[in-house]
């Protein structure tokens, strides 16, 4: 850990649930130098957006913040808990609505460790955007309640670690896409575009191991602003490349905090790769369009 305020230990999950049409994303973020730490629990049920967010002081207990805790149970898999509440972001209206969360994070492939992505130039680029990255796929189990709803899970999901400094002002922008198939495979695509170039990192997992990813194209396109689809061609450090079409199906829009200039977009997305459909979360960070 360096002296700058704004280094950051962070844990992230998701999940997606098809047959109950629930996805969830949540993070909790420390910044010790500040003396702050954050979280954000967000749900999306069909067309509605459900969530929390908060911002307390540091303490040692980096997994734990206003109701949500992550536990690691020492076998790989984690206990995701909250209980708390939640607000319907499209209500003008903040009523609290009741809520919890039990479900258990099962992974599937290793642990991918993004320094076999890149080289020491890309890590020089990414040093902003945390410098220590690590991605998983998983299962999902458990129940959510949203209100007087209770909904059992079976999903699947993705999750990161990450250290260092996190400087949501310095990329011009930032993709990451995730996407599972079946519950056996999966992959996830990082793409932060800086002033000086773009670095490129991801994997193509499965039980068995990762392919880590050197190089990634993609064309994206756009509804009002709002990204709505991708066409995408990842290239494996195999020689293998993975091709995959990506159609939004919904999303929420959340401010960034600390950066007034950009907007992080978390979206449903469906794709498809080798005519196999898959469902995941691909999240953007983009400039704010000012209006003078």
């Amino acid at each position: 850990m360096n002296g700058d305020p704004e280094w950051n230990r962070s844990l992230y999950f998701n999940l997606h649930d098809e047959k109950n049409d629930l996805t969830a994303f949540m993070r909790i973020g420390n910044k010790p130098n500040k003396g702050e730490k954050s979280m954000f629990l967000f749900i999306i049920k069909g067309k509605q957006v459900f969530g929390m967010r908060n911002a307390v002081a540091y303490d040692s207990k980096e997994r734990e913040c206003s109701g949500l805790e992550f536990s690691e149970n020492g076998d790989g898999t984690w206990h995701i808990a909250y209980r708390g509440p939640f607000f319907d972001m499209a209500s003008q209206e903040k009523v609290p609505l009741m809520s919890s969360m039990d479900v258990e994070w099962k992974p599937v492939n290793p642990l991918m460790d993004y320094h076999d992505c890149v080289d020491a130039k890309g890590a020089e680029m990414s040093s902003k955007t945390v410098s220590e990255h690590f991605e998983q796929f998983g299962v999902v189990s458990g129940r959510i309640s949203l209100g007087d709803a209770t909904y059992d899970i079976d999903a699947t999901g993705e999750r990161d670690f990450s250290e260092g400094v996190r400087d949501w002002g310095s990329p011009k922008m930032w993709m990451w896409l995730n996407s599972v198939y079946g519950k056996e495979s999966g992959f996830n695509a990082t793409k932060l575009c800086t002033q000086v170039g773009d670095v490129d990192a991801g994997y193509f997992g499965t039980a068995e191991g990762n392919d880590p990813v050197v190089g990634i194209e993609i064309d994206l396109s756009y509804d009002k602003g709002i990204p709505s689809g991708y066409r995408m061609k990842m290239h494996g450090k195999s020689g293998k490349d993975y091709a995959v079409d990506g159609k939004v199906l919904a999303h929420a829009v959340l401010p960034m905090q600390g950066s007034k200039d950009m907007l992080l977009v978390e979206t449903i997305s469906e794709t498809v790769m080798d005519g196999r459909k898959g469902r995941g979360i691909a999240e953007f960070l983009v400039p704010v369009e000012h209006k003078d």
